[in-house]
């Protein structure tokens, strides 16, 4: 069997997940573009939404799998381990989203992508120290040295991304607007991609 056909038939089976997940992503592109412009930006905004919305999706996540990871560092449970790393590497698909949307709101909010920013390198440095672990963290046959190296990479992303200072990136993109309709778009959203991120893994263990 094909695995289209493979797929359309577990849809048939169990279709209230698949409609789960379409019923996210049809209140991400909804609430996307009822949420409000900013006076300086424009439409320009929504690039920065999505762009907020994947990287903390994907720092949520690593955060989750540190805890995971420290979980693991103490039990050395197999269980935990394959939700450690199928969340981990969940985690990192988003965050490399957030990092890759970035250059396209900077593109679009300011006209060009400014390497040398600041909050943009330590976003790539954050992206390499986080690619490095996780791909050591898939070769390591021991459990509980997985679950250290899980645990580094939230305190290793945190510790680059807040020591860079701040040049063009404000400090929070959601609470420095006074604007409670662009708080509210920033949060919605943020929990919406969450969740979808929250259904990938949960599916993907499943299917394990």
């Amino acid at each position: 069997m094909s695995t289209l056909g493979s797929l359309t038939t577990r849809i048939r089976r169990q279709p209230w997940p698949w409609l789960a997940l379409g019923g996210l992503l049809t209140a991400i592109l909804f609430l996307l573009y009822l949420a409000p412009e900013e006076a300086t930006l424009g439409s320009g905004i929504r690039s920065v939404y999505i762009h907020v919305a994947l990287t903390w999706t994907g720092m949520a996540g690593f955060v989750l799998a540190g805890l995971l990871g420290l979980a693991v560092l103490a039990t050395g449970s197999e269980q935990l381990l394959k939700w450690m790393q199928t969340l981990g590497w969940v985690a990192y698909g988003f965050y490399v989203a957030g990092v890759a949307m970035s250059t396209i709101a900077s593109r679009v909010n300011w006209g060009a992508v400014f390497w040398q920013e600041p909050r943009m390198q330590a976003a790539f440095d954050s992206l390499a120290v986080a690619t490095i672990i996780i791909v050591l963290n898939s070769w390591v046959p021991w459990v509980r040295v997985r679950g250290l190296l899980q645990a580094i990479i939230p305190a290793a992303v945190a510790w680059i991304t807040y020591r860079a200072p701040l040049v063009l990136h404000p400090r929070n993109p959601i609470f420095s607007s006074e604007a409670l309709g662009i708080q509210a778009a920033f949060i919605g959203l943020f929990l919406l991609v969450a969740a979808t991120a929250g259904w990938l893994v949960w599916r993907l263990v499943k299917t394990d």
